[in-house]
């Protein structure tokens, strides 16, 4: 087994070695594409009533009857119709059959939906009509690198095969200096390793830092600013968007790379997007390195303050891309980065030529999307979650 697993990680690697960008001209992130209007429509949410009050909201999902909105801490999908009306719940929160515990994402398995749940290590089906459930147990037979400790649930494709994606020790990480890169592996619903879907690079820690700290104290820390790999699936599972966005550090093309995947792994289109590099302001991490510095095991803060600095000030430049989203439709949202508070968004084809933009409050999240309309998670004064509806005006 785990020599055959080895066999696809060696072809897997070697596909990616071959594959050649297509070079779009270059420009700003959102460059010269129309600029879209967004028209408000329903909201959903409430400060009190307990059926329309949303929590922690982790997904988003509509079709032309319903919206499907996967709560967190409930456990649970509310389902509402598309005028906002409350329908039902499906799920719950527990162990049991078709309970959840930590769900974190879901899409569509033909008229049922899925959700990922990473605390049961399982996927569960709900028929969006009469709520019967069916869990799939998830648990892959798969030869892991030293730093990582398991593989949880992320998305169900649409021939079946489930996608799993590694969680790491950060004492193992940093002791190894870093994972290069993060295998998004692809199984059976026996458990059994088919394929990797894609190697998601990671740079950005966690990274051990000691200076300034009591003895035998340790302080790991990931970057605030991450310019790590990204993937998002289509809600169908018919395919996969994978972000390559890495900082550009001053010198050459600023670009970053968009690729579409199709469930086997091939490359259905691949750009090169040039974008306006962004600066990060003087003392854009002070904050950040004040906070850190009441913590318990710091003794010297001047020591600690430094190390952090300097681990922190090696990012000069913002990521360019700072969420990515793939529509219902084969379209890709991409956010920018915040700018005093805003984001924009640039909108791609099936065939990755841009076609439309916009811009949205940074603390507000894309969740589903096509060319027609877009769901908003915002948050009010209060941190209130409200599901929203906003028309595409081109």
């Amino acid at each position: 087994m785990r020599q055959a697993c080895g066999r696809i990680f060696d072809r897997v690697m070697r596909g990616l070695l071959l594959i050649s960008g297509i070079h779009l001209a270059s420009g700003p992130v959102l460059g010269q594409t129309p600029e879209w209007s967004l028209r408000r429509g329903v909201a959903i949410g409430s400060v009190d009533d307990p059926v329309y009050g949303l929590s922690e909201v982790r997904g988003v999902l509509a079709d032309a009857d319903h919206v499907y909105v996967l709560l967190g801490q409930e456990g649970k999908v509310r389902v509402f119709t598309r005028a906002g009306e409350f329908v039902r719940d499906l799920g719950g929160r527990g162990e049991g059959p078709g309970e959840l515990m930590m769900p974190s994402s879901m899409g569509w398995r033909g008229s049922r939906l899925w959700v990922a749940d990473v605390g049961l290590r399982r996927f569960t089906l709900l028929d969006v009509a009469t709520g019967e459930a069916e869990t799939i147990p998830y648990d892959v037979d798969a030869p892991l690198a030293y730093h990582f400790s398991s593989v949880v649930p992320r998305a169900i494709l649409d021939n079946g095969r489930l996608v799993g994606s590694p969680t790491y020790s950060a004492l193992r990480v940093a002791a190894r200096g870093g994972i290069w890169h993060l295998p998004q592996l692809v199984s059976d619903t026996t458990g059994t390793l088919r394929d990797t879907l894609a190697l998601l690079s990671l740079g950005g820690g966690p990274v051990e830092i000691r200076a300034g700290l009591a003895a035998g104290a340790r302080s790991y820390r990931t970057h605030p600013l991450s310019d790590d790999d990204m993937i998002s699936f289509a809600p169908d599972g018919s395919a996969g968007v994978w972000l390559k966005r890495g900082s550009w550090e001053g010198s050459g093309s600023a670009e970053f790379e968009v690729t579409r995947i199709g469930v086997l792994g091939d490359t259905l289109f691949q750009r090169r997007i040039g974008y306006e590099p962004r600066r990060v302001p003087s003392g854009f991490f002070n904050d950040e390195i004040n906070r850190s510095l009441d913590g318990r095991s710091v003794v010297n803060r001047r020591a600690h303050a430094r190390a952090l600095r300097e681990f922190y000030e090696q990012r000069r430049y913002f990521p360019p891309v700072t969420a990515v989203r793939m529509g219902s439709d084969g379209t890709t949202w991409l956010a920018g980065p915040d700018e005093d508070g805003v984001r924009e968004w640039l909108v791609l084809d099936g065939s990755g030529s841009s076609i439309g933009r916009f811009r949205l409050p940074t603390t507000w999240r894309v969740s589903h999307a096509n060319r027609t309309e877009v769901w908003v998670v915002e948050r009010d004064a209060l941190d209130i979650p409200y599901v929203v509806r906003y028309d595409i005006v081109p």
